[in-house]
């Protein structure tokens, strides 16, 4: 009987342990590990442009940006007109993951999150910023090749604010939530958001002005390019671009995907498809 009691009371403990761990990781406060708060704020880099730390600790020790085409630009605050941004996230730390609210008026809409399937607008859509191979993706893939932990929001009065989540960790982007931007990333980084500017045209040129700009393409480029997977040889490459001359198609690029590789091994040619 002792043994069975002990036994009994050994799993009520480990029932509270378990209630309890699923507490916190619904992001209940149960444990020290957890803060919350405003999010503190600078101007950087133009009018508009502010950046936002969960405390000026953090903020000293955030990672240099990979974002920004000059780091320091990030860094360093500037004299504004602004006396506090129009809008400013809210923030909690549970379990080293920091999570971001920013709460916008209502009937916002979202679009960006980067290269994901599915619709241009991304309200009430949930992204995650983990890139892989998603050669068979569908409507409902959430990562794809490319993380741009970035969201472009349309306000109802048509101005437009952009939030950057300055981050090269895995990142959750949650938009399901009326008018809500919600950021979920390992802590700590910087939110950047950028505006209210009056278009979303305002708004991607200031997000130039830190990110940069693509270079001009060669004329080349902006051609016809065949691709498809895969050829299995070099004859038949040579076949096809044969015959787009001989139809009087104009054709730039032939694109080959991993097929000529030597045991799909970047930089080698498999000989078996290649001229010996």
């Amino acid at each position: 009987q002792k043994a069975e009691a002990k036994e009994g009371q050994q799993e009520v403990e480990w029932e509270r342990l378990v209630e309890s761990k699923m507490a916190e990781y619904e992001g209940m406060t149960v444990t020290s590990d957890v803060k919350s708060g405003n999010m503190v704020f600078e101007p950087i880099l133009e009018e508009g442009v502010f950046r936002f730390d969960c405390s000026a600790d953090d903020r000293n020790a955030a990672f240099p940006s990979l974002s920004f085409v000059n780091p320091k630009d990030r860094e360093t605050p500037i004299m504004t007109t602004d006396k506090a941004p129009s809008f400013t996230p809210t923030f909690e730390c549970v379990l080293g993951q920091q999570i971001v609210n920013l709460q916008l008026p209502a009937g916002t809409s979202f679009y960006g999150t980067g290269e994901v399937s599915g619709q241009l607008e991304r309200t009430g859509k949930r992204v995650f910023t983990w890139n892989t191979d998603s050669w068979g993706y569908g409507p409902g893939t959430t990562s794809l090749y490319q993380s741009h932990p970035w969201v472009l929001a349309v306000l109802p009065n048509g101005e437009t604010l952009g939030v950057l989540a300055d981050t090269t960790k895995r990142c959750e982007i949650d938009l399901r939530q009326e008018s809500t931007v919600k950021l979920v990333a390992p802590s700590s980084y910087p939110v950047v958001i950028f505006g209210p500017f009056p278009s979303a045209t305002d708004v991607l040129i200031s997000l130039s002005h830190a990110v940069g700009t693509v270079y001009m393409p060669p004329k080349w480029s902006l051609g016809y390019h065949q691709c498809r997977w895969s050829y299995d040889s070099d004859a038949r490459v040579r076949e096809i671009a044969r015959t787009f001359r001989e139809k009087g198609i104009p054709c730039d690029v032939l694109w080959m995907d991993i097929d000529y590789m030597n045991g799909f091994r970047c930089f080698t040619f498999d000989q078996a498809c290649s001229p010996q």
